[in-house]
């Protein structure tokens, strides 16, 4: 009786070990497809952590670059600082005229030399803000150029003692700066422009350039180049080196002085401050001959006197001139003696008192 339907249970039991035997295949396949489905997340999440890593490297870079760039800046405001005191205390009238306020300086000079004539000038140096019309235009007074010693007593063609400067271009931008300006002369109004450049190269270390170019009705176009550049010793002293150079339809060629610079601040028992400047240089021209004018050494002494805003100062030279090409050269001294009053001032603290 049990062994009446065997081929019934042969046929069950084939069909149990034919399901064994296609289980595993499935199984396999199904674990192939699990391995690929793996290896396709993995793919994509390998994809996403690179470029999660990338977005963090160009956040890295751009932090870096921000902070290269406020560096700069540190830099360029460290350089400057020192270079805007030496001009402002010294009395460079070309950066005056830059100032966002209204600053005049009135000076009596008197000058003895040994070899040429004595005379006794009086120079107005400065601007004065003009926001009626406009908070761009100013009315400028060339004095003296604090940095340039050449052709004692000849003016400058390419500026004028009086006339006007319009600012062109962003006020905000520190390197750059780009002005029209116009000058009243004998011949009539004398227009030109003035562009100004500059920059930090290191902390301590600030380069200027100047560039003029004006045209004089009766005696043609002028231009000048004035190159400048500062290295703070320290918190008080500085070393410049300074060039310039004149060129136009009625100059001896390409007139040029150079000059090499030690300035030094001080302060007084009296508590008024002081500085000392040190120089060397000369000056020369190139046509029709060409030839070194003059070489001269000298120091200036400058300090407050009874009020912020009266200075003296004493400038005694030693100068080696030849008049003409190939005569001898001779040596002479000179005497510069100066009484300044500060006018129109910032009435707020100024680089000059906070060297105190």
């Amino acid at each position: 009786m049990m062994f009446q339907h065997p081929p019934l249970l042969l046929s069950a039991i084939l069909v149990c070990v034919l399901s064994l035997q296609g289980n595993p295949a499935r199984a396999q396949e199904d674990m192939v497809s699990d391995t690929d489905e793996i290896e396709v997340s993995t793919e994509r999440g390998g994809d996403e952590m690179l470029d999660s890593d990338d977005v963090l490297a160009d956040e890295v870079i751009e932090s870096e670059d921000d902070w290269l760039e406020d560096g700069k800046d540190y830099a360029s405001r460290k350089a400057n600082e020192m270079t805007q005191w030496v001009d402002n205390f010294f009395g460079n009238d070309e950066r005056d005229l830059e100032q966002a306020e209204s600053r005049l300086r009135l000076r009596t000079i008197y000058n003895w030399d040994e070899r040429l004539d004595n005379e006794v000038k009086f120079r107005l140096g400065g601007k004065v803000s003009l926001p009626q019309i406009s908070k761009r235009l100013d009315l400028v007074f060339r004095g003296e150029d604090m940095d340039d010693f050449g052709n004692d007593g000849v003016e400058d063609p390419s500026e004028d003692r009086i006339g006007l400067q319009y600012q062109v271009g962003p006020k905000d931008i520190r390197k750059h700066r780009f002005d029209l300006t116009v000058g009243f002369g004998s011949s009539g109004p004398k227009p030109g422009v003035k562009y100004v450049y500059q920059d930090a190269f290191a902390e301590d270390l600030n380069f200027r350039f100047t560039q003029r170019f004006t045209y004089d009705l009766g005696e043609g176009g002028y231009g000048s180049s004035r190159f400048v550049l500062d290295k703070a010793l320290r918190e008080r002293e500085l070393v410049r080196a300074y060039t310039r150079f004149l060129y136009g339809e009625k100059t001896e060629g390409t007139e040029w002085s150079s000059s090499l610079s030690y300035a030094r601040g001080w302060q007084g028992d009296s508590g008024r401050v002081g500085a000392t400047w040190l120089y060397v240089g000369a000056d020369g021209q190139t046509e029709p001959y060409d030839f070194v004018k003059n070489y001269k050494v000298g120091a200036r002494f400058r300090r407050q006197a009874y009020r912020d805003w009266l200075f003296w100062e004493i400038e005694p030279s030693y100068n080696w001139r030849v008049d003409e090409p190939y005569f001898d050269r001779e040596g002479a001294w000179r005497i510069e003696l100066r009484l300044e009053f500060l006018l129109f001032d910032n009435p707020g603290e100024t680089l000059e008192k906070q060297i105190r």
